[in-house]
């Protein structure tokens, strides 16, 4: 193992299928019922899946708003991440990313020996702009990352000050990697209608969340044609597995089926904040932040606490416990889990009040 990676740690799941999964910021329910498996008994598995996923793309791109010329598949947002910095990254290029953002970034750039610089987010966890180009400026990075809307803080960036973000990087010749695995919680992409009006902005989406089909591992990722080109010559050939694809295609097709999804989940995350808001009001000190997202963002200082006592009612939530964010987070379920969790949240803030 290269010494340059020996200081990393793996990013490990547990397999918890008998536990309320409110962790993950997965769909709470299945499409799977609405597949036709039929069309599925002429699949070819003795054969490698087609490059191009036609089928997948098309469908990808009438669903977002994206060309499907500028539109590659691959094996979850995870894998593009990866070859993003495969395609940009020399050892000691630089990167930036915001403090908290997603932590694969960082990952992925310090595998390719770059160096990393984190800035922090506003207490509010708005994007402190100013500081962002003062550092794109100094550092003169080759990447920038940036999840909008942020995981984990569920913060919406505004089109203009990601426009500006893209402007600066483009001045210093970095390209900007824009995140929107949540978008569609949020609304329709800023950046659907003119991706190829910019020469160094890569958008990445993902089937993973509000499309529930965290499980077919598909990801996409849409930039203009130079930057396609590029990345086609490094991308593996098969990434997509033809299962995958084919069911993707299906569902991304029925934009009615999706829609109706789309609004049960909002449905959903609404109830969700009604619970947390109740919560937080109970507990002192305890910041709820505004979200565009299917997760909430709590701060606290008895998160570790919190984190643990619901974990023993098989409940399962995200703690955050470094330097810069001692919170939880929890995803939108169903009205049942969401009920099990009302009344586990009430137990532990009642018992917590007793305890200051």
């Amino acid at each position: 193992m290269r010494k340059s990676l020996q200081g990393l740690s793996p990013y490990k799941v547990k397999p918890e299928f008998d536990m309320i999964r409110l962790d993950n910021n997965e769909a709470f329910m299945s499409l799977l019922s609405s597949v036709d498996f039929s069309k599925l008994q002429d699949t070819l598995i003795n054969r490698y899946p087609a490059e191009s996923s036609e089928a997948l793309v098309e469908a990808f791109g009438r669903f977002a708003g994206f060309p499907p010329e500028n539109i590659l598949p691959g094996n979850g947002s995870d894998e593009w991440i990866s070859l993003i910095c495969q395609y940009a990254l020399e050892p000691g290029d630089q990167v930036l990313v915001l403090d908290p953002d997603f932590s694969m970034y960082e990952k992925g750039a310090l595998i390719m020996g770059a160096e990393v610089t984190k800035i922090s987010l506003n207490d509010d966890f708005s994007l402190p702009l100013e500081m962002v180009k003062a550092e794109i400026s100094n550092k003169n990075p080759k990447l920038m990352f940036l999840s909008n809307p942020n995981n984990p803080t569920g913060q919406l960036y505004g089109e203009e000050e990601i426009e500006e973000v893209i402007r600066a990087l483009e001045e210093q010749g970095g390209i900007l990697v824009l995140d929107e695995a949540y978008m569609d919680f949020a609304g329709e992409s800023p950046f659907a209608g003119k991706i190829l009006d910019y020469e160094n902005l890569i958008i990445l989406r993902t089937a993973s969340k509000a499309l529930g089909m965290a499980a077919l591992r598909l990801g996409f990722l849409i930039a203009n044609d130079r930057i396609i080109e590029g990345i086609s010559c490094i991308k593996p050939p098969y990434n997509v597995n033809t299962v995958s694809a084919q069911i993707g295609a299906e569902l991304m097709g029925k934009s009615n089926l999706l829609d109706q999804f789309l609004l049960l989940q909002l449905e959903q995350i609404a109830e969700l904040e009604e619970i947390v808001e109740e919560f937080v009001g109970r507990v002192d000190g305890a910041v709820l932040y505004p979200s565009s997202t299917n997760f909430y963002l709590i701060k606290l200082e008895g998160a570790k606490d919190l984190t643990d006592f619901l974990y023993e009612r098989k409940i399962k939530i995200r703690l955050f416990t470094d330097e810069t964010l001692q919170a939880v987070r929890i995803s939108a379920g169903t009205k049942e889990e969401h009920e099990k969790l009302r009344e586990a949240l009430l137990e532990w803030s009642e018992q917590y009040a007793k305890c200051i």
